[in-house]
């Protein structure tokens, strides 16, 4: 579906639901997340982001490292729920945080968002004290825009333009 220099996204496949729970119930990763999950409400899960790609061409999708052809986790497009607002998402197996692959997924799945879905604005939101995802939607280029209630909980929300975005991949070539 989208590719970078190190991954493959693609939607997610049966066997997908091992790795997924496997992420879902450990609460190291979970912790910002929401409670550690069982096997049947991550297949539930994956049929949920899955549903809306023929219909909306939004979603999330595995993220596989390309050499090894490894399952890193996931990143992809919804809709927040409070606001209907285009929300990027990701999240990455601790195995593999802190070498740059949530951050190089996002920039992909913004890209298509912007190019693809003609977005006007993207956000992202997070747990105030998860400082390793704030700093992924910083090296988005997202600004803070504000703490709210979003899925139930009190988390922070990012945003980032069209035109920011076009800016910023201006200044980067």
């Amino acid at each position: 579906m989208l590719e970078t220099e190190r991954l493959i996204m693609r939607p997610f496949i049966e066997s997908d639901v091992d790795e997924i729970f496997a992420m879902r119930s450990d609460e190291d990763i979970m912790r910002f997340i929401r409670e550690p999950q069982g096997r049947k409400e991550s297949f539930d899960w994956i049929k949920l982001v899955s549903a809306h790609w023929n219909t909306d061409k939004l979603g999330f999708c595995a993220v596989i490292e390309k050499n090894a052809n490894k399952f890193l986790g996931w990143c992809g497009i919804w809709r927040l729920k409070e606001t209907g607002e285009m929300e990027i998402g990701y999240a990455i197996d601790k195995a593999y945080w802190g070498k740059g692959f949530a951050t190089e997924a996002a920039e992909k799945f913004m890209r298509y968002a912007f190019e693809q879905l003609n977005a006007e604005k993207l956000v992202a939101v997070a747990r105030p004290e998860n400082t390793a995802s704030r700093r992924v939607m910083e090296k988005l280029g997202m600004k803070f825009v504000k703490t709210g209630t979003f899925y139930s909980q009190t988390l922070v929300q990012y945003s980032i333009s069209k035109s920011e975005w076009e800016k910023r991949r201006q200044h980067q070539f």
